[in-house]
């Protein structure tokens, strides 16, 4: 890395630094939530003076949200990283003694073509799906299903796995009776393998779940986290 190079990744660094430190500042404060919801009520009613204090009186200043904004940009791939991290600290407790890592894995979130699955081994295909769910699941549930038609596709003989975070996933994945159709409606390239190795989408996800990816196992990775971790995922 040549000196001009190196200068700049301190900078950047500096920078992301010091705007990390000026949003811990705002929300050791008092919780975001908190925040938001007080300001609201102060300007139901507020003329342009006292929108002006509500921002004072609530810290809310330009070297805020130039603070906010150069963290967005700087962590944008906040998803890549703990995707990565969650498989780098799950992997020494799931390969065995002999297992070799054949392909090299997809950490970021997300897999190209020549990489179909998160992990790859002599003996296993995995995918990681390290997302919590909230209620409003509508595209977690179509992704993680998308993830079991490729896995239960795959005709290698190699042991399969999805691992989650929650019970929740599962439990989609083992009850629902929407239709494969449904699951698939936004990954056409799934949809095409689905209708080439199983048939008709009319389905349910729960039939498919029974019946053609019975052999996947789904695993919760809060039991192969540390417990540092898997504590912040209750």
């Amino acid at each position: 890395m040549d000196t001009s190079s190196a200068r700049q990744d301190r900078e950047e660094a500096e920078r992301l630094s010091a705007a990390v430190g000026v949003l811990a500042d705002f929300l050791s404060r008092r919780p975001l939530t908190q925040a938001l919801a007080h300001m609201e009520h102060r300007l139901e009613g507020a003329d342009r003076m006292n929108v002006a204090h509500v921002a004072e009186d609530g810290h809310v200043v330009p070297e805020l949200l130039a603070s906010a904004l150069t963290v967005r940009e700087s962590l944008g791939r906040i998803n890549d990283l703990i995707h990565a991290c969650g498989i780098l600290l799950v992997l020494p407790h799931i390969l065995g003694e002999q297992e070799r890592i054949t392909v090299r894995p997809s950490l970021g979130a997300g897999n190209d073509p020549s990489r179909p699955y998160d992990l790859e081994t002599d003996q296993r295909i995995a995918e990681f799906k390290l997302a919590r769910w909230r209620g409003a699941d509508a595209m977690r549930k179509r992704q993680t299903f998308k993830d079991l038609v490729m896995l239960a596709a795959d005709t290698s003989g190699r042991r399969a796995e999805l691992f989650v975070i929650g019970p929740e996933p599962s439990r989609f994945l083992t009850t629902s009776t929407s239709t494969a159709a449904w699951a698939l409606d936004r990954s056409p390239g799934a949809l095409r393998t689905f209708t080439t190795v199983f048939g008709t989408p009319s389905m349910s996800v729960a039939q498919f779940t029974a019946t053609h990816a019975a052999h996947v196992q789904i695993t919760d990775l809060r039991k192969l986290l540390p417990a540092s971790v898997a504590a912040l995922l209750q």
